[in-house]
């Protein structure tokens, strides 16, 4: 699909940033183009130490201390109830560090993502208070859950909820709500992950920090897509030093059985190896076996745990292919009058909704509902672009729907057969208003046009020090036009094709996808314009180009 480039230029005050700060002016565009304050720059460089808020700042977390040290201190039953994501499975986990060597009666409950979808049910409150508990704790959940939340108050349980969603009315009746996003937070940053608020909740618990769960932060971090700045980028950074030092039998055995180098693990392993083993198991079965996983303290046990996974995923991607097949059948040639896609039909399996959506989303650019129906109701995920969000549009149609929740991108809902072709208008009515006609042609956001003069080795190494990278922190990208030929294109394994490429007298060696195959572009044309990231050539000791895109001058 043909992208539209939104190239930046260098500000106005770049050039006095650089003096100041001893930067290059590409550096310092690069940190404005990502909303890096002026102050924070030589911390997100890594010249400085990051300074961490306080957890003590987190809203009731005071009163959710207190809480669990009362329920510790009365040996009262607690249930600590997760979701079924990599998010909530490690919330739990880092959670059990904590709680597991307390005298005190404690259980996990994770909804089954088929049988009872997300977040915090009435039968679930009823079964765990049948068990004595005093006090539930839910982890990543509860935040929308009021109804749910007055219902366990009304069986005498106390709930507190520990999670990172965006609250869509109101005060919870929960009797402590630790939500960075919450109204009312003076904490400065409110985009952490649910594990992350956890990690801080425990911080508070103990008194004192606990860095040795930062592996578990990271995964967290990179799984649930929150922004890479911030909190959250420190702790990411950090937690993938120890993630590579793990002595967690958890991280060891998922690593083995996937065929990664524990000792090599960076942002990508995480979100697109270790991540979708994890989510399978709540995808096609239970989050349980997960959890087992990331229990379990023998090397043997947590191993089998992980090969079990491994089967999940396997399964999970044949399920995926056969309901994307199928969704991609439905959508027709004539786009331009559906500028959000509904695609429903009977029997889709839930566990693999969200990933058809965002497939689609990659091929098609614009939002999309993959709905399953089991008879009546229907149960289906979203997913989104950069202009739509999808809380908002939701929330001008919600009359259609008994539930939904999510954030901007990636939303959940549920609705009955009746009212899908009502939501589908209405939505799209909505759509035609929010949206330009531009919104719906992929961006390519880039940072700055340079030449090959400007290429250099500390340009390289400022570009290291922005890792990692990922959403909020994008890899840098650059322009640069009337670039020529020097030498033609050479396939140099299945999957990649090698260029040299020359301008002002300055010649790099380019490098692009197979998949994206410039070279017809490259073998006929005189002049053209590309876009690329810089990257380091180990092997020669040298800086390539990996070209994301070309255009004929």
């Amino acid at each position: 699909m043909r992208k539209r480039w939104e190239i930046s230029s260098f500000a106005t005050e770049t050039f006095e940033l650089a003096k100041k700060y001893n930067l290059s002016p590409i550096t310092v565009q690069l940190l404005i183009n990502r909303k890096v304050k002026e102050e924070d720059f030589l911390t997100f460089l890594g010249y400085k130490d990051y300074s961490f808020a306080s957890c003590s700042l987190l809203p009731d977390i005071g009163k959710a201390v207190e809480r669990i040290n009362k329920a510790i201190k009365d040996k009262e039953k607690i249930f600590l109830f997760g979701d079924y994501d990599v998010d909530g499975l490690t919330s739990l986990t880092i959670f059990h560090e904590y709680i597991k060597n307390k005298d005190v009666n404690f259980s996990f409950y994770i909804p089954h993502r088929i049988k009872e979808g997300f977040g915090l049910n009435k039968e679930a409150l009823r079964k765990i208070k049948q068990a004595g508990t005093r006090l539930v704790i839910s982890f990543d959940c509860g935040t929308n859950a009021y109804e749910e939340i007055n219902f366990a108050r009304s069986l005498g349980m106390d709930v507190i909820v520990v999670d990172h969603h965006k609250p869509k009315r109101g005060m919870t009746p929960a009797y402590a709500f630790v939500n960075p996003k919450r109204d009312d937070a003076y904490y400065p940053f409110g985009y952490l992950s649910s594990a992350a608020v956890t990690f801080k909740l425990v911080e508070a618990l103990e008194n004192k920090g606990r860095n040795d769960l930062l592996d578990l932060v990271a995964l967290s971090i990179v799984c649930d897509v929150v922004p890479l700045i911030g909190e959250n980028r420190a702790y990411l950074k950090e937690g993938l030093r120890r993630f590579r030092n793990s002595f967690r039998v958890s991280i060891n055995a998922l690593c083995e059985v996937s065929g990664v180098k524990k000792e090599n693990v960076d942002v990508f392993h995480l979100g697109y190896i270790l991540g979708p083993r994890i989510n399978a198991s709540g995808r096609v079965n239970t989050a349980k076996d997960a959890l087992k996983m990331f229990l379990e303290e023998d090397f043997t046990l947590a191993k089998e745990h992980a090969l079990r996974l491994q089967r999940y995923n396997h399964l999970r991607r044949d399920i995926e292919t056969v309901v994307l097949r199928e969704a991609d059948e439905f959508i027709t040639a004539d786009l331009k009058d559906n500028p959000v896609l509904v695609l429903y039909k009977e029997g889709w399996h839930h566990g693999v909704l969200g990933i058809v959506a965002s497939r689609l989303v990659e091929k098609y650019y614009r939002p999309c509902f993959v709905i399953g129906f089991d008879k009546e109701i229907g149960k289906g995920s979203a997913r989104s672009i950069e202009n739509f969000n999808l809380m908002d549009a939701l929330g001008r149609c919600e009359e259609y729907l008994f539930a939904y929740g999510g954030h901007k991108k990636a939303a959940g809902i549920e609705i009955f057969y009746k009212d899908i072709e009502s939501f589908k208008s209405e939505l799209n009515s909505i759509a035609e208003r929010m949206l330009k006609g531009t919104d719906l042609i992929p961006v390519e956001k880039i940072d700055l046009e340079i030449g090959f003069k400007d290429i250099t080795f500390s340009l390289l190494d400022d570009i290291e020090r922005m890792k990692p990278f990922g959403e909020g922190n994008p890899a840098p990208l650059f322009v640069t036009k009337e670039v020529s030929l020097k030498h033609p294109p050479k396939k140099i394994n299945k999957g990649m094709y090698s260029v040299w490429l020359t301008k002002d007298k300055f010649t790099y060696e380019g490098v692009y996808s197979a998949r994206d195959d410039f070279t017809s572009i490259f073998e006929y044309a005189k002049e053209f314009d590309i876009v690329y990231r810089l990257e380091k050539n180990n092997y020669h000791n040298s800086i390539r180009l990996f070209i994301r895109d070309v255009r004929l001058r």
